[in-house]
């Protein structure tokens, strides 16, 4: 591959995108998980994490002074004004800091894939500066079920898949989907063609088909 190849990977909460990035990961890519870079953005002693402290109360904080991420999940998801509210605190932080990850590998020369994790990606309207859009799907009930495992209750499954566009709609605009209801293995075939349909991809600017 003689260039870098910037493929944006998305999905519903609780659909697979971490097992399908580590996929994509093991076959060679360079994987970035805007989650991540949104915990880190929110660690003690930020600039993001004073403005959520300001925003949002220190009932938000834990008795070691870090931010209860339940207790602020719980918040936003039961209002759209307040996640709109830590959307504005924290997207810009997660924004710069993974346009300097990828000023960095440019200038490293990376040649490859670099995939991006970002669960909001059509929410914030950030699908065009990619080279390809990745959305790994399932069914509702499935991330219902997933989100259970994790601990959550029905309500805040719910309100967690209420908050993010409909996942139907994400993958009718894909340029890519894998659907993740059915072993793993069958997920990492998947996610194998899909890398090596990325590795053929036209120059930035080229049609993808579908």
């Amino acid at each position: 591959m003689d260039r870098l190849i910037q493929a944006g990977l998305t999905g519903g909460i609780a659909s697979g995108k971490t097992t399908a990035a580590a996929t994509l990961a093991a076959l060679g890519a360079h994987v970035m998980d805007t989650d991540e870079l949104a915990r880190r953005a929110l660690d003690p002693g930020t600039p993001a994490f004073e403005a959520a402290v300001r925003a949002f109360g220190r009932e938000i904080l834990k008795a070691d002074g870090t931010i209860d991420r339940e207790r602020l999940g719980d918040i936003v998801f039961a209002d759209a004004r307040q996640r709109q509210r830590l959307n504005d605190i924290v997207h810009p932080e997660v924004r710069a800091a993974w346009q300097g990850e990828l000023i960095e590998l440019k200038r490293a020369g990376w040649r490859g894939v670099v995939a991006v994790v970002i669960p909001l990606l059509y929410e914030v309207g950030v699908q065009d500066w990619f080279d390809a859009v990745i959305v790994v799907g399932c069914a509702e009930a499935t991330q219902r079920q997933r989100l259970r495992a994790r601990g959550l209750t029905e309500a805040q499954a719910g309100a967690r898949i209420a908050a993010q566009s409909p996942l139907a709609a994400k993958m009718e605009r894909a340029d890519f989907v894998a659907w993740n209801e059915c072993p793993l293995a069958v997920l990492e075939q998947q996610m194998t063609r899909i890398w090596k349909r990325l590795e053929s991809l036209p120059p930035a600017g080229g049609n993808i088909s579908k």
